[in-house]
């Protein structure tokens, strides 16, 4: 089985637990998942191995914290010592393509500025701060099951960072300009969006992802491509033409991924 089908049968086997084991069981299984630096087939088959073993303990009446142990923790980290880690390709393919998303969305944002002024603090910084903040999300999400106080403080983490994405640009303004900075015509800095899509879009094709995925994307590159070909002029756009720029740039950032999450709960 490839990685989605055994995806599918963990999916369809987990309704089989009863809520105890259930509750146990996925407590493992999102702590495992996060950690993307192991080989995504062999933890779900391992994680396979697992429900089938806790189902077997249920039909004999046996829980899974009597077959397992107490300390789901202690049994995660041990898995987790067992799988073998992504190779460094696989890493820098997935660090890349996230790297890239952030690019072009927060880069997207500066389109719509009258003068685009690029710079490594002004432009560089918020994008490893975004990183670092989607970091700290899923240290966040790996330890709310097991410890809540280091679960709020990477949480804080990730917030401070977000936060921070907005302080940089006023900054940065405020001292006139931090570092070297270069001015790039609306036509250039929409090719290159456009560039940064095309790559994106190819990742997506090669991965197989959903046609849900490459939504946000594709209106970008379409917005875009509007401002490379003269469609729209960013140094004329009114207050409200850009409120309503911001508002769908927010709806692409925020409530399709939202809807993709709500589905894959809905299927799962």
């Amino acid at each position: 089985m490839n990685t989605e089908e055994l995806v599918e049968q963990n999916n369809q086997l987990r309704k089989q637990l009863n809520p105890e084991n259930k509750t146990y069981y996925e407590e493992i299984l999102v702590y495992i998942r996060v950690n993307i630096n192991k080989k995504e087939k062999q933890t779900e088959e391992l994680l396979l191995e697992m429900l089938q073993d806790i189902l077997n303990a249920q039909k004999n009446g046996t829980s899974a914290q009597v077959f397992f142990g107490k300390n789901p923790k202690e049994i995660s980290d041990a898995i987790l010592a067992e799988l073998p880690n992504n190779s460094s390709k696989d890493l820098i393919k997935f660090v890349m393509m996230v790297f890239i998303l952030l690019l072009q969305f927060n880069l997207f944002t500066l389109l719509l500025e009258p003068v685009i002024a690029v710079s490594l603090f002004k432009t560089g910084l918020p994008i490893l701060l975004l990183a670092l903040a989607i970091i700290f999300i899923l240290a966040s999400v790996k330890y709310s099951l097991f410890s809540k106080k280091v679960s709020y403080s990477f949480a804080l983490s990730a917030f401070m960072c977000w936060l921070a994405t907005f302080l940089v640009p006023i900054i940065d303004n405020k001292m006139n300009g931090i570092g070297k900075t270069v001015i790039l015509s609306h036509q250039l800095f929409a090719l290159i969006l456009l560039l940064l899509s095309g790559i994106i879009l190819v990742g997506y094709y090669l991965e197989k992802s959903s046609s849900l995925e490459t939504i946000p994307t594709v209106i970008l590159a379409v917005l875009a491509f509007t401002i490379f070909i003269g469609l729209v002029n960013p140094a004329t756009l009114s207050l409200a033409s850009k409120m309503l720029f911001s508002t769908l740039l927010l709806l692409i950032m925020f409530v399709l991924p939202s809807i993709q999450f709500y589905r894959q709960e809905k299927k799962n």
